[in-house]
């Protein structure tokens, strides 16, 4: 009787971490956008080399993976015009993700251009990695939309004659 119960339990712990060890996926979608600016900007040209999203620790809930750290979406340069992409949504790119919370986005900006009044300046970028908190989960089986939403009017300042710096500004919308 008791090498029954035993079996039973052994049988039911199996199965029960069985559900924690797999590592179910869902998809991430990211694109952007930019809203229209008040400058007289005629291109914003902005290249992103690197997108990762950071996944959050397991919590109580048993359907949660343990790990931890920073996953690759995109590794490829891709240069995007936010003045020709206004209320308009260009893929960044898409990629399985392992099912979880996530907690952060990193983009690496290796460049950005603009255009004003026929004159194209380089724009200095305070730091490469822009750090974007905003909590999303991926859920099993299902399709997550995540739009960068670039506000150009408020990412490019004049520092002077000449020369423009670009703090981006940009607001993340789930669908």
């Amino acid at each position: 009787m008791k090498n029954k119960l035993l079996i039973a339990i052994l049988i039911f712990v199996a199965v029960g971490l069985s559900g924690c060890v797999q590592s179910e996926t869902g998809t991430l979608v990211m694109q952007i956008t930019d809203a229209p600016t008040d400058l007289n900007i005629e291109k914003a040209l902005v290249t992103i080399s690197n997108v990762e999203v950071h996944l959050a620790g397991a919590n109580e809930d048993a359907n949660t993976t343990n790990e931890t750290g920073w996953f690759t979406v995109v590794r490829e340069e891709k240069t995007f015009d936010l003045i020709k992409i206004k209320d308009v949504d260009e893929l960044i790119g898409t990629s399985e993700l392992k099912a979880g919370k996530y907690t952060q986005i990193r983009l690496n900006v290796e460049k950005a251009l603009v255009s004003i009044d026929g004159t194209e300046y380089n724009l200095t970028i305070p730091s490469k990695t822009v750090k974007l908190i905003k909590p999303f989960n991926i859920v099993e089986n299902q399709t997550t939309i995540l739009t960068l939403d670039f506000d150009a009017n408020e990412s490019i300042q004049s520092q002077g004659k000449d020369r423009y710096v670009m703090n981006p500004t940009i607001k993340v919308i789930q669908e």
